[in-house]
């Protein structure tokens, strides 16, 4: 599949073992780390899968995972900041066809959305 973001938009690529690292860089704000986890563990499709708890404990602080509300906060602000779709949620954070590519890949198993 090709990758195109419209008639005159570039684009360029990204190193998604980069993001996963600046996912739990703790010093960052959690808005940008939820963003940064959406990038990095994203699938073909731009959807982002996390088993329970797994979203809490990348954006960990000293060592401990964020509470479930602490991480909802934390997503929600990444929606008010437009950094995910609003389709998002701590199993899968999700990113808009207009933000993130793919050109090959499979999809990861979602239980958000069971229909992927």
């Amino acid at each position: 599949m090709a990758i195109s973001f419209g008639h005159d938009r570039p684009w360029g690529g990204v190193s998604q073992v980069e993001y996963r690292r600046m996912a739990k860089e703790a010093r960052l704000q959690l808005a940008y780390r939820v963003h940064f986890a959406a990038l990095g563990w994203a699938d073909c499709q731009g959807h982002a899968a996390f088993d329970a708890g797994k979203l809490a404990s990348l954006l960990s602080k000293d060592g401990k995972p964020l509470s479930e509300q602490s991480t909802n906060n934390a997503i929600a602000r990444a929606k008010a900041l437009s950094l995910v779709s609003p389709y998002s949620g701590a199993a899968c954070l999700v990113l808009g066809s207009h933000m993130f590519q793919a050109g090959k890949g499979v999809p990861v198993p979602c239980r958000v959305r069971l229909d992927r």
